[in-house]
């Protein structure tokens, strides 16, 4: 009986010690959506946050991107996994709050080897070499996952592959190509690089995840919905949005 006892003890203490929700966001920085400044430890960007909105103090991590999603999968250190795109695979194992922002996929390229747009219609990327983030969305771009490399497990990475010449083109959200430019976090010149949308694609949109395995999952996603919706009703998730994009033009 004493074994039962502690070991009922034991459950309720687990059940009751992470209280604080954990949310993480991807640690090679995601600006405008989160980003850690130089010399700051405090998570920062419009996903963070709407986050805060949502819940009291979060504790909010950044992480190699595939230990956040594999994290918040187990369900066991983490409980949501922030700016996250959906995918069929991804809607097998996770929960989708509805979307908070949109993004718009593109790609990047040196124009000193690209005189003129390289990508005029989807179709063209087939022509390149092609590199996005490990762990990245990329059904955007129609291409094989196979045929895109990959490897790169940061921007600083991803553009050094490109000034080497191990890639053509870049691709992911043109927002994030814009986030990096204008808080300096890595040199995208723009007389040295162009952005540009990617034909024939439509925004992508972001949402938080939360695994299907947590006990608490769908009572995560309701509760992030409502607090969305009445954030979208008053004008506060516009205004944190602004706020954001408004620091990145300044």
């Amino acid at each position: 009986m004493k074994l039962i006892y502690y070991v009922a003890c034991g459950l309720a203490v687990s059940a009751t010690a992470h209280a604080q929700t954990r949310a993480c966001g991807g640690e090679s920085q995601w600006p405008p959506f989160s980003y850690q400044a130089t010399g700051s430890n405090e998570v920062q960007g419009i996903s963070a946050d709407v986050l805060r909105q949502v819940f009291p103090n979060p504790l909010i991590k950044l992480l190699p991107w595939l230990r956040c999603l594999t994290d918040m999968q187990a369900a066991t250190q983490i409980d949501i996994a922030m700016s996250t795109l959906k995918s069929p695979e991804r809607e097998q194992i996770y929960l989708f709050s509805r979307p908070y922002f949109s993004l718009t996929p593109s790609y990047l390229y040196a124009s000193q080897r690209f005189p003129s747009a390289p990508v005029t219609q989807l179709s063209d990327l087939t022509k390149f070499k092609v590199c996005a983030l490990r762990g990245s969305y990329t059904a955007y771009s129609k291409l094989p996952a196979a045929s895109i490399d990959s490897g790169a497990p940061n921007y600083a990475s991803l553009l050094k592959k490109l000034d080497i010449g191990r890639c053509d083109i870049l691709i992911d959200m043109q927002e994030i190509f814009g986030g990096f430019a204008q808080l300096e976090i890595l040199p995208f010149d723009s007389e040295r690089y162009r952005i540009l949308p990617l034909p024939e694609t439509s925004r992508v949109a972001l949402h938080y995840a939360v695994s299907k395995s947590h006990p608490e999952g769908l009572k995560l996603i309701h509760q992030i919905d409502k607090r969305l919706d009445e954030m979208q009703q008053s004008g506060q998730l516009n205004r944190i949005t602004r706020k954001h994009l408004a620091e990145r033009s300044n």
